[in-house]
């Protein structure tokens, strides 16, 4: 005769099949409502501005005295109560920009952020002295660190800059003529990103390949009531011909604005300030902002180095009192 089953395991497990689905149910459910909170937030509530010098605002601080980021441009043409603008842009991303995207998209990760705005992320992927090869083979793993991101990706296309190799600062030009891309390697380049963002519906491209082709051809650029008169589009950009002035970076930071206007549902016209002038006082009321917290910190690095040269001081002092006490043989 077997032995029967004992009858508070049959009970337990009959209860644990009642439950398991309700369970699950609510797991399914909390994740249901973590998605949606997730989806409710707006694209601009952490919005990070990522890439190379022009998003770290390389020559800005020239015009407005003090370190101005791509970040504080875009917060000066933004009017959306609680959007934020996370500077993420590195000027040493030339140096290693494998390993400079690779950090950059770590940090977008850990904030969080609600959108992603890397109008020149992809800039020395392409361009530097690196073969014609490995330049698509850079742009893949570009692409491959932007896939890690869920939220809205704005990425900047590849424009032709061979103008910089006649551009001057301090002198010479910024770069040579072997860390431009080919004609033929760019149109591959530009190939290649336009099939990658086909396939994903949170990728937009910002065009800055249309933006310097019309500064190169002297049209006009219109958007939202907004023209640039071609005889005033050679001052959206520096001396050296690579960065861009404040009136360059408002201008591409409105057309980037036009573009979340244009693609992202929950962000409309009255989100952005798309008047030129309102947004160069805005810009300079928070370059003034910014200078004056670079103040106080500059103050506060300087009062924490004294206190801890008087540490150092003290600690020196007691060390010689207490040799001198110690007994001779």
């Amino acid at each position: 005769m077997g032995r029967m089953s004992n009858p508070l395991t049959l009970l337990a497990l009959c209860l644990f099949t009642a439950l398991a689905p309700a369970a699950q149910e609510s797991e399914l459910s909390q994740d249901a409502v973590a998605a949606e909170a997730v989806k409710e937030e707006h694209v601009l509530t952490r919005a990070v501005v990522a890439g190379a010098s022009v998003s770290d605002g390389f020559g800005l601080g020239n015009e407005l005295a003090t370190s101005v980021k791509l970040a504080h441009v875009f917060e000066a043409i933004c009017l959306k109560d609680g959007a934020d603008f996370t500077p993420l842009g590195d000027s040493r991303f030339f140096m290693d920009p494998r390993g400079a995207g690779k950090r950059i998209v770590d940090a977008s990760l850990k904030a969080d952020a609600t959108c992603f705005i890397g109008i020149d992320f992809l800039f020395w992927y392409a361009y530097g002295s690196k073969s014609e090869a490995r330049r698509l083979q850079h742009l893949e793993l570009a692409l491959s660190e932007l896939e890690r991101l869920k939220c809205p990706v704005l990425i900047g296309d590849m424009p032709d800059m061979s103008m910089a190799l006649e551009g001057g600062y301090m002198g010479r030009p910024l770069i040579t003529k072997g860390m431009v891309p080919s004609e033929e390697m760019l149109v591959l380049l530009s190939k290649r990103l336009k099939a990658w963002v086909a396939e994903r519906s949170n990728a937009q491209i910002i065009p800055l390949a249309m933006l310097l082709g019309k500064i190169k051809s002297g049209e006009s650029i219109e958007m939202r009531g907004l023209r640039y008169e071609p005889e005033e589009l050679p001052t959206l950009l520096q001396a050296d011909n690579l960065h861009l002035t404040t009136t360059g970076s408002i201008a591409l930071c409105l057309l980037t604005a036009d573009l979340l206007v244009k693609s992202q549902e929950r962000v409309t016209q009255a989100d952005f300030l798309f008047d030129r002038s309102r947004s160069a006082t805005r810009l300079k009321e928070i370059a003034e902002r910014v200078n004056a917290e670079e103040l106080v910190a500059r103050e506060a690095r300087k009062e924490q180095r004294r206190r801890d040269r008087e540490e150092r001081r003290k600690a020196r002092a007691k060390e010689k009192e207490s040799g001198e006490q110690q007994p001779k043989d």
